[in-house]
């Protein structure tokens, strides 16, 4: 598999959770951004590509005709044959335009940043939209693309903010009856809201669970899909395939026998534009690194990791890990289940933890 993904940078307004890059001020630049897009994609050596994900920033809030001129563009010189085709949405920018264009274009998928369907967390968090807007998102997307799968994104453990208040919106989103829910514990990657207190324990099992029995299988830490609707660009990403990164910000994957290279765009509109072909950070890992990564990485899919398949590609450097995978399944937080290793709920629960006490026993 090898996935493409897109950057529009613009957005109304920058949340402040957000670690995304994103430009509220520079819609102005808009058609010459997409123009530097195409240079950008016309440098690449592949061009024909599995899973399409076009992302942000929020891509539904740029002008609709100047969307459909850039995907006509984009899907005349790479086809238009994905076995998947994402796009992002916000619900305030979500119009009757914006998804004729997407239906127009054969989207199999909307994803759309809910957060939470209560107006005072929406507040809290610096989103422009209410909660009446999510619904009438939801209503006018099957309207329009009823062959569209809808995901919708939540966020639990949100400082400040009472679990059963977070309930309620896994309720409506439930209501809604999407396709695909992403349920992302809170981060404090940000300094927004770095010193409010939580809300007492996790959410995280009340999530799954709340899912789960309603059809919602999870496949990742923080992804569940009802059956045949999981997100095979997102897969990729997880599994570490290669995958080409359009625009500002964006990121591109590449592996070679041993190991991979990973090649960053400026972080910049302005700059972007002015030289869309070149890369502004290359970060290459191979060896024991490289394994790590595998590891780690394919530890957040709830199916696990083929350890014996690490061992045929890496050999001895697989043995690293011996001692701090037997410490972790005796805590209870990996289990085997023949030759893959996968998390326990426990271990889903501190991941974080998880993964740290792996990498670093790496040398």
């Amino acid at each position: 598999m090898s996935g493409l993904y897109v950057h529009v940078p613009f957005c109304k307004s920058k949340c402040g959770y957000c670690g995304f890059y994103s430009a509220p001020d520079a819609y102005h630049l808009t058609e010459k951004y997409f123009d530097a897009v195409l240079k950008d994609l016309s440098a690449r050596k592949k061009k024909k590509y599995d899973t399409l994900y076009i992302g942000g920033g929020t891509p539904s809030s740029v002008s609709p005709v100047l969307l459909s001129v850039f995907l006509e563009k984009l899907f005349s010189a790479i086809g238009s044959d994905f076995a998947e085709s994402t796009i992002e949405a916000n619900p305030e920018s979500v119009s009757e335009d914006f998804l004729s264009v997407i239906k127009g274009f054969g989207f199999s998928r909307l994803s759309v940043g809910c957060q939470s369907t209560d107006e005072d967390v929406l507040k809290l968090l610096g989103r422009i939209h209410g909660r009446d807007d999510i619904f009438k998102t939801a209503e006018l997307a099957r309207k329009i693309c009823p062959e569209t799968a809808l995901n919708l994104d939540m966020i639990f453990d949100i400082p400040t903010v009472e679990n059963y208040v977070q309930m309620q919106t896994l309720a409506d989103i439930i209501s809604l009856s999407a396709e695909h829910v992403s349920a992302y514990s809170y981060s404090f990657d940000t300094e927004f809201l770095k010193d409010a207190e939580p809300c007492g324990e996790s959410a995280f099992i009340d999530v799954k669970r709340a899912l789960g029995a309603v059809g919602y299988g999870k496949y990742e830490i923080s992804n569940f899909a009802k059956a045949g609707h999981e997100s095979r660009h997102n897969i990729g990403y997880w599994k570490l395939e290669d995958y080409d990164g359009l625009g500002c910000a964006a990121w591109s994957l590449e592996n070679f026998s041993g190991g991979r290279v990973l090649y960053g765009k400026v972080s910049d509109v302005g700059s972007y534009i002015a030289n869309p072909t070149a890369f502004a950070e290359t970060d290459r890992t191979e060896g024991s690194a490289a394994m790590g990564q595998e590891l780690v990485f394919g530890l957040r899919m709830l199916d696990g990791v083929d350890v014996s398949s690490l061992k045929y590609r890496y050999g001895d450097l697989m043995n690293i890990f011996d001692g701090r995978i037997e410490t972790l399944v005796a805590e209870g937080m990996l289990t085997w289940q023949k030759d893959r290793l996968k998390l326990t709920e426990k271990g889903e629960l501190l991941l974080d933890s998880v993964q740290e006490y792996l990498w670093d026993c790496l040398p």
